[in-house]
């Protein structure tokens, strides 16, 4: 399995139009299109620590049903992902340098960073 590395990257997120650090899983040997992964953390969406509810159960002899509280681990949690969908990965991998021959126009560079249903949404609607 490949070792892969963190990556400091500054971006402007396309949901909140503010500039966000990233910090990004990369493939450093990946091709330069493909080369981000994952983003691991966002400085707009911070990981947040939640201590997960204590479970409960029921007697199932007793009438009517009487419920208890099974030992929850009070040490909190961290969230593995980022909470969004992550659309900046798109734009951090179209600027990676020999991710692609140079852009010359707009329909180009959204073709890169834009999801197919959005490109459709272009081709049919757009000027």
């Amino acid at each position: 399995m490949k070792r892969l590395a963190l990556t400091q990257h500054t971006v402007r997120c396309p949901l909140d139009d503010r500039t966000a650090s990233l910090t990004v899983r990369t493939d450093p040997d990946g091709y330069p299109s493909r080369r981000h992964l994952d983003v691991a953390t966002c400085s707009l969406m911070p990981s947040t620590p939640f201590v997960p509810r204590p479970r409960t159960g029921y007697f199932s002899d007793i009438a009517p049903p009487a419920s208890y509280l099974c030992e929850a681990d009070p040490a909190p949690r961290h969230a593995l992902k980022v909470p969004c969908a992550r659309p900046c990965l798109r734009v951090v991998n179209a600027a990676e340098p020999g991710a692609a021959e140079p852009v010359g126009d707009s329909r180009e560079l959204a073709r890169q960073t834009l999801s197919p249903s959005m490109m459709r949404l272009l081709w049919f609607y757009g000027p």
